[in-house]
């Protein structure tokens, strides 16, 4: 797996104030957490944006290099997005060591076009979207794919299916499903319409019920 390019700058400046004054200039906040210790730091929001588009659908390691030229190999831990606007407000990196096991998730991307949805009007559904694995940096895979074309209905696929990686353990439970086919749209929407038929008659019931016993009540005041 390639790793992830990103030049980052030293900042001193914590609080509110600071944070701004670095983001009024292009700048995203973000700290790098090591190994007992953290550093202040920021990094250019149009490098950080095409990097993110980069990296899409995969899992990724960043190589942050500052500007005494030093670098360091890291995971994206977490990003804090505007809720409005979605600009990129903050970013912790973890530093991982390339000897040392680490854990992250990997996505799960499914291939071919399932049996039992092209013949048989089936629908697909994806349960699990991305699996925790341990790892050492070089051993982690970009993702996991999985193909769903022989598939049909009731099929479903789980952890056990995805293909085993050198140097790589799932920490996910074998048994947990991943991709179930079920019953055809058409059928559901049959099932959903009869469900929808009868909540109506069973409320209209219930109603009624609910009058007797409240002129029950008033009765006996």
């Amino acid at each position: 797996m390639k790793n992830l390019q990103l030049n980052v700058s030293a900042r001193e400046s914590t609080g509110r104030s600071a944070s701004r004054k670095v983001r009024g200039e292009d700048q995203i906040p973000a700290v790098i957490y090591g190994q007992g210790e953290s550093r202040l730091c920021s990094v250019g929001r149009k490098d950080f944006e095409e990097l993110r588009k980069g990296a899409v659908g995969s899992a990724s390691l960043v190589e942050l290099s500052d500007e005494g030229g030093s670098s360091i190999l890291t995971l994206i831990k977490d990003v804090q997005r505007h809720a409005i606007s979605r600009q990129f407000l903050h970013i912790d990196f973890l530093e991982v060591a390339q000897d040392r096991d680490f854990t992250t998730t990997v996505p799960i991307t499914l291939t071919g076009e399932s049996i039992g949805v092209k013949q048989n009007d089936g629908i697909l559904q994806q349960q699990t979207t991305e699996v925790s694995v341990r790892c050492k940096p070089a051993d982690l895979p970009s993702q996991y794919e999985l193909d769903v074309s022989n598939l049909d209905l009731g099929d479903s696929l789980s952890i056990k299916d995805l293909s085993e990686f050198s140097g790589v353990t799932i920490l996910n439970e074998p048994e947990q499903a991943i991709v179930i086919v079920s019953g055809s749209a058409s059928g559901r929407a049959q099932a959903e319409l009869h469900d929808s038929e009868d909540g109506e008659e069973g409320g209209e019931e219930g109603d009624a019920k609910t009058g007797d016993q409240k002129d029950s009540g008033d009765s006996s005041d």
